[in-house]
């Protein structure tokens, strides 16, 4: 019955959960830039949250918002975002330099500050709609 009230939360949740997997990912990668044989790593969780939300039809499906358990479900768009997972590979088919760890820093630097954003972004839309049902339980009263 919770999920009718906030929508896109678990949207939101499941990038959030992806952005920082990928954040850890890229700071390991960082601190073992000088490190021997080293392989860095990837976090992919993005087409799978896509074709979550898309499913079957091949268009976007947001959930419906609802105020009340009688409305209709949420339907299989919030099972779907439920089974969406990070995916954490280390990526060993390419080589960089001759001590074998393949980690250029300028380009996960580039990364991380990307990263960065998004998280940012993402938790700024998960305030944004708390704080729009902090509103609508307050105005209820």
């Amino acid at each position: 019955m919770l999920e009718s009230l906030y929508g896109n939360i678990p949207i939101i949740e499941r990038a959030l959960n992806g952005l920082s997997a990928r954040q850890r990912a890229l700071g390991e990668n960082i601190a073992n830039v000088d490190t021997p044989r080293f392989k860095r790593l990837e976090v992919a969780y993005e087409a799978q949250l896509r074709m979550a939300v898309k499913g079957s039809a091949g268009r976007e499906e947001l959930p419906m918002q609802t105020s009340n358990p009688l409305h209709f479900s949420l339907g299989p768009m919030a099972e779907r975002v439920e089974d969406v997972r990070t995916v954490l590979t280390t990526v060993s088919d390419e080589v960089q330099r001759n001590d074998g760890n393949n980690v250029d820093i300028d380009a996960e630097m580039a990364k991380l500050a990307e990263t960065n954003m998004r998280y940012n972004t993402m938790a700024t839309l998960a305030r944004n709609k708390f704080e729009g049902l902090k509103t609508m339980l307050r105005e209820a009263r």
